[in-house]
């Protein structure tokens, strides 16, 4: 058997620190466990942990197929997609199409 994890965490780079703050925590519960100049280490009730990286460079967090369509490299795993997804529109959330693949799914945008 190899290493035994712990957890695991996601990086998301952001224009500005406090806003993402504020949308993450608003819309998905997330409240600052660490910071400093320049990374936020952000924890939800059920323990999913994102940190946030101020992004002087650029960065994405997504892939880009052959095509030129992008994919986020993440995602959130909810009880109901029909209640996220409906969430998401009533609070002016950009959403993709809602659809089944392997369950149902949608793509969102935050402010980055």
């Amino acid at each position: 058997m190899g290493l035994k994890l712990r957890s695991s965490y996601l990086t998301i780079p952001v224009r500005n620190f406090n806003d993402a703050l504020r949308w993450y925590g608003d819309h998905f519960g997330f409240e600052v466990v660490q910071k400093d100049p320049n990374y936020i280490e952000l924890q939800n009730d059920a323990g999913i942990k994102i940190l946030f990286q101020q992004n002087e460079h650029h960065l994405t967090s997504q892939f880009v197929y052959p095509d030129g369509a992008a994919q986020s490299s993440y995602g959130f795993m909810v009880d109901d997609a029909q209640f996220a997804y409906r969430y998401c529109i009533d609070h002016g959330i950009r959403v993709g199409e809602l659809f089944d693949y392997q369950g149902q799914s949608f793509s969102f945008y935050d402010p980055d």
